[in-house]
């Protein structure tokens, strides 16, 4: 029998100068605009093991502001000081709007609108509302920027106003929102008539601060742009069973509910406040400011198990091109 050669197994000789290709990876995920993250599917993660009850939030949100006598302070002297500078300016009244002075947006740009037609009419209104929320704009980061200091370090030992003033164009910018909210559902209601008119209004609220009551506190923690805490802030919002849209439908229907039932015994909602009516005034500001903390707890707890946008991808150079 003929002996046979076994075959080599080596692999075939490539010709010299060969290198292998590059393995092609696969193309990122286009970065998703503020109306892409609106409407995407919602975020599936592990926030909602970390996102504390509106319970646990609501309570850590009130011993926030009771237990920091300087923010106790500036929060009560806030709405004298204000009430003062408005009569000066030809402020008629009521009183009543002002227990929503310290709310979050939109809640608080509503009062921005009423005051600023109150004082200026209906066409001095327009420009005039713009230095009420450029105001509004100012206080949110300095709050928020305190209630996150308190939350991180125990106390305002550590608060500068770096961090309040990074995140400025940001509270200004969901003010702007907050209005264009406002407008919308404004001319819409009427359309579907009184009843529906009134749920639409209250829905664009809740979803108004449902979706952005987050973005001043990415932009003081986090120092992200405008965009990026704006749609981050929705990112968050919409992690499944965190109970966000409870929590801000539970915000939004008692603030608007406090300054359109009828008046009190003791005048509480004339238009010459009386020391009831300064309580009650002062008291909800305070619930207010309890609010913003409440949220900014809620949003530091599940920080870092939020998704950050899919980056976007730069097309390649095309060839020939210098």
């Amino acid at each position: 029998m003929t002996n046979r050669r076994k075959k080599s197994k080596r692999p075939p000789q490539r010709p010299s100068g060969y290198r292998d290709p590059k393995p092609v990876a696969a193309p990122a995920p286009a970065r998703r605009g503020l109306l892409d993250s609106l409407f995407a599917p919602r975020v599936a993660g592990s926030g909602v093991g970390s996102m504390p009850r509106i319970r646990t939030a609501l309570t850590r949100g009130v011993v926030t502001v009771i237990g920091s006598p300087a923010l106790l302070i500036c929060v009560i002297v806030f709405p004298l000081l204000v009430w003062g500078v408005l009569i000066a300016a030809g402020y008629q009244g009521p009183f009543a709007p002002l227990a929503n002075l310290l709310a979050l947006p939109p809640i608080g740009t509503s009062l921005d609108a009423t005051l600023a037609t109150s004082i200026f009419g209906l066409q001095g209104g327009l420009v005039g509302i713009l230095a009420f929320l450029a105001v509004r704009g100012i206080v949110l980061a300095v709050l928020t920027s305190a209630v996150v200091t308190i939350l991180d370090a125990g106390g305002l030992a550590g608060w500068g106003p770096g961090r309040a003033i990074r995140a400025m164009p940001v509270t200004f910018s969901v003010c702007i929102i907050g209005v264009g909210i406002l407008t919308i559902s404004s001319f819409a209601g009427p359309l579907l008539g009184p009843g529906f008119g009134i749920l639409l209004q209250i829905g664009a609220l809740v979803i108004g601060e449902y979706l952005f009551v987050f973005a001043a506190v990415i932009a003081v923690d986090e120092g992200r742009s405008m965009p990026d805490s704006i749609t981050r802030s929705i990112r968050a919002a919409r992690i499944p069973g965190a109970g966000n849209l409870t929590l801000a439908a539970l915000y939004v229907v008692p603030s608007i509910a406090v300054i359109v039932v009828p008046g009190k015994p003791g005048n509480v909602f004339g238009v010459n406040p009386t020391i009831g009516a300064w309580v009650l005034v002062l008291t909800l500001n305070l619930l207010h400011v309890a609010l913003t903390a409440a949220f900014a707890f809620r949003y530091l707890s599940i920080a870092a198990e939020v998704p950050d946008a899919p980056v976007r991808r730069t097309p390649p150079p095309r060839r020939g091109s210098r």
